[in-house]
């Protein structure tokens, strides 16, 4: 997903610099959509000079890669420090779901700047999910060794815990529903789906 020709400043001034075009472009994708946006669009915002845009991104596909892979290792590193000293995978996930959520609570572009990658570029989308899928998978599976979850299919589950989360999530940053403000209420829910499923049994 990375752009090798991206090239990310040393010295504090033009760091300030790429920061700048950088945070244009998140809100001008947000606001207006990737195709609806402009390099000139994202520089004017910057208030940078147009050329000063091609002393870091190559194009304008470059620097929408570099965003989404922004966000990629911010959601992941987030998520990381707040399970960090969590034992159990109860617990681990239960941190994780809330860490997700709260995460796009405060940054609720992520969600219209990942979702485009499907009509920019399919394999951006593809690329994007796969990979939170394989390191779900992960710890899914030493959560199975250690007999802390049931013998499930890892990867299917990857993807069921990932649209329940993905869903809550776009259900607090976008006030769906009638009570959005109690967070921890709702990752209760979750965890109570997880832990004895959904049907009563006959």
């Amino acid at each position: 997903m990375l752009d090798l020709n991206i090239k990310e400043p040393k010295r504090r001034n033009a760091k300030h610099t790429f920061k700048m075009i950088e945070s244009a472009a998140i809100t001008l994708f947000y606001e207006r959509g990737y195709h609806k946006t402009t390099i000139g669009d994202i520089t004017k915002k910057a208030g940078v000079a147009a050329g000063t845009f091609y002393l870091y991104f190559p194009s304008k596909i470059a620097l929408y890669k570099h965003i989404l892979s922004l966000f990629s290792h911010n959601i992941r590193k987030h998520i990381a420090e707040e399970v960090a000293e969590v034992k159990d995978r109860y617990a681990k996930e239960r941190a994780g779901i809330k860490a997700f959520i709260t995460y796009a609570k405060k940054n609720p572009e992520m969600y219209n700047i990942i979702w485009e990658s499907l009509y920019i570029d399919r394999a951006l989308f593809k690329d994007y999910y796969e990979s939170f899928s394989i390191r779900y998978v992960n710890g899914l599976e030493a959560a199975k060794k250690k007999g802390e979850i049931k013998p499930v299919d890892t990867e299917v589950m990857s993807f069921i815990l990932m649209g329940i989360t993905n869903f809550v999530g776009l259900k607090v940053i976008m006030d769906l529903g009638t009570d959005n403000s109690d967070i921890d209420h709702m990752v209760d829910e979750i965890m109570n789906l997880l832990s004895v499923g959904l049907f009563i049994e006959k």
